[in-house]
């Protein structure tokens, strides 16, 4: 038999050395296909989103999914992309944002009746047909005479300024002032040329800022009412409330299930119970304000009422603001104007010891407590930022974050311990 030619083994080949000529081609192709992307761009811009930025950020680093920065990059896009749409949408959204908190805050109740064997389809719908009647009794009934109460009150200024004016022109300022040594001509001149207007203006500015508060929520009441999908989504939102927060814990995946849940246990406790014993505080500071103050003849005891209710959200400052806004329009109200500056007085720092030593401890509890300096600098910060709703959120948004913090340092030491 004829043999077979013995086969040498295969070698491979070392793969080619790239020179530099190739290498510089590839250069000046990507550059010139970054040019050519980047004025794409530039003539697609008046049509171009945010989605087809995400689009081609994503196309760009999946392949590189595997590594830490590329990940971290997809997510920021992600996090970016996603506010951008809710931030766009926000306007189409906020009925169901006002349905989805107002489900939170009822949430309570529902699961109280449901416990004494009421459907709990039955106690959504009880609920919410007492909600609504409660709002529209309040639109027919106290938004008009809060209203008119309002453009009364910011019209005192006016009055206020010219019994200022009355009171320089008397001469009894000058004279305190003649015996100081001051030139009385000089200070007639300034106090009647510039301090006068100055005050009128500043009266009217400050009565308009803070009675707007109260104005804009009667107009927000107004256009709640004419939102018929609210009480539709809150109904369901009530009604299949554990189901809903139950999906959402299902959506985390399972390594991180139970952190997620720790987390949001610890959110509601700290949020919910802050939002509903504050809002029930609020309502309990407002009524006793506005019946004390309707009891001892100060004028527009309504809109004062109110006024403390909104303002009894925002620590210190809220006090502050009501007691002298209050004392104020006391001193208009005629009769013995001094004898009732005195009782707001008293009225005010009494309902502020009863809510730091009966109301807060009871209703909300000590689990928002914060240092006086933390919580001032934290109304600060969240007021100049966000205005007037950062003054409503800061008190809970800072326990929150602090929740958070001690949180993550327990889970830290935990993870250190075995280490150790």
């Amino acid at each position: 038999m004829p043999r077979r030619p013995v086969r040498k083994p295969r070698t491979e080949e070392p793969p080619a050395v790239p020179n530099a000529r190739s290498v510089h081609a590839e250069v000046v192709l990507l550059a010139a296909a970054v040019l050519l992307l980047c004025l794409l761009c530039y003539l697609v811009y008046p049509v171009l989103s945010p989605f087809v930025v995400f689009a081609g950020l994503v196309f760009l680093l999946y392949p590189f999914r595997d590594q830490r920065v590329a990940r971290r990059f997809i997510y920021l896009g992600s996090f970016l992309a996603a506010f951008w749409f809710f931030f766009s949408l926000l306007g189409l959204l906020t009925p169901f944002i006002i349905a989805f908190l107002l489900a939170y805050i009822l949430d309570p109740l529902v699961t109280l009746l449901e416990r004494r064997r009421m459907p709990r389809w039955v106690s959504s719908l009880v609920i919410i047909a007492l909600l609504l009647g409660t709002v529209a009794t309040v639109a027919v009934f106290v938004v008009p005479v809060a209203v008119e109460q309002l453009q009364s009150v910011t019209g005192q200024a006016g009055i206020l300024a010219d019994q200022f004016n009355h009171t320089i022109r008397s001469g009894a300022l000058f004279d305190l002032l003649a015996r100081f040594g001051v030139s009385v001509e000089k200070a007639k001149e300034t106090l009647l040329e510039y301090v006068t207007p100055k005050v009128e203006e500043l009266l009217k500015q400050l009565f308009e800022a803070l009675f707007g508060v109260v104005a804009s929520l009667t107009s927000v009441v107004h256009q709640l009412l004419n939102i018929i999908i609210i009480p539709f989504v809150l109904f369901y939102l009530l009604m299949d409330f554990p189901r809903v927060t139950h999906q959402c814990a299902m959506l985390v995946p399972e390594h991180s299930r139970d952190h997620y849940k720790r987390l949001t246990g610890l959110t509601d406790q700290l949020m919910g119970r802050y939002f509903r014993g504050a809002i029930l505080v609020a309502l309990i500071q407002g009524t006793i304000s506005g019946l004390s103050l309707w009891l001892i003849g100060v004028d527009y005891a309504l809109v004062l009422g109110i006024m403390t209710s909104v303002l009894n959200f925002v620590p210190y400052v809220g006090l502050a603001v009501s007691l002298m806004v209050a004392s104020i329009v006391a001193l208009l109200s005629g009769g013995a104007v001094w004898m009732k500056v005195l009782f707001v007085a008293i009225l005010y720092f009494g309902q502020k010891l009863l809510e730091a030593t009966v109301l807060g401890p009871k209703i909300i509890g000590p689990q928002v407590g914060l240092h006086p300096v933390l919580l001032i600098l934290c109304l600060m910060v969240f007021g100049y930022f966000l205005g007037f709703v950062g003054l409503l959120i800061a008190v809970p948004a800072t326990a929150l974050i602090i929740a958070a913090v001690k949180e993550w340092e327990a889970v830290r030491t935990q993870h250190r311990a075995p280490a150790a």
